[in-house]
């Protein structure tokens, strides 16, 4: 029971990542938002404080980062340097939340932030060499890790720590939300986790 409700909660909180990348995202990029990765970031970085408050493990945020990768490839036209994005959101959380916590979650958050943002620019650049990335040289990666990560990281310094005093209130009114055959599981966490995925996975068809 334990193992499938680790599964439906890993399901939900990347559904609810995945769809803010497949709708917001989607409507930021085409619009051309200046600084659009900040807002998503600072989405994902919510979402994964909230699922550290019942899924503390190391490496549920990278699963996590994972499945909402999938969400937005099946949503959206293909975009390598989003997927990477999105996976290194993941990982980097682990590693600052996880593998090594520090006491001061805002600092722990703006350290994840600008390590995401530097490790996306130079993989992007000179490891996968996106074109995009590749034309705008050294002064694209300094200028998405000084400016779009400062910005990003100050975001995620507030909404984090505010985030987890909430995630641990809402864990201790409601313990376990995802625990399948329990009478204190909620049926709508099934359900809207179900309409999330139903709604991802009708995206693939829809751009076909």
């Amino acid at each position: 029971m334990m193992k499938r409700g680790y599964l439906l909660g890993v399901l939900f909180f990347s559904g609810l990542w995945g769809v803010s990348e497949a709708v917001l995202g989607d409507a930021l990029y085409r619009a051309a938002v200046p600084y659009a990765s900040v807002p998503l970031t600072a989405v994902a970085f919510v979402v994964l404080t909230f699922s550290r408050a019942y899924f503390p493990q190391t490496g549920t945020a990278t699963l996590i980062a994972a499945l909402a990768m999938l969400y937005k490839f099946l949503n959206a036209p293909f975009f390598a340097c989003h997927l990477l994005g999105i996976l290194l959101i993941g990982a980097c959380y682990d590693l600052f939340f996880n593998v090594f916590p520090l006491k001061n979650r805002s600092f722990s958050a703006a350290a994840a932030t600008y390590l995401n943002y530097a490790l996306f620019a130079v993989l992007i650049t000179y490891v996968f060499q996106y074109d995009f990335w590749v034309q705008g040289g050294f002064a694209k990666v300094l200028g998405h890790i000084a400016v779009d990560g400062s910005i990003a990281a100050m975001a995620c310094a507030v909404l984090v720590p505010v985030s987890y005093r909430l995630g641990e209130k809402l864990q201790a009114s409601c313990a376990a939300p995802f625990a399948i055959g329990s009478r204190f599981a909620p049926s709508g966490v099934l359900a809207v986790t179900a309409g999330l995925w139903i709604f991802g996975v009708m995206g693939l068809f829809l751009h076909f």
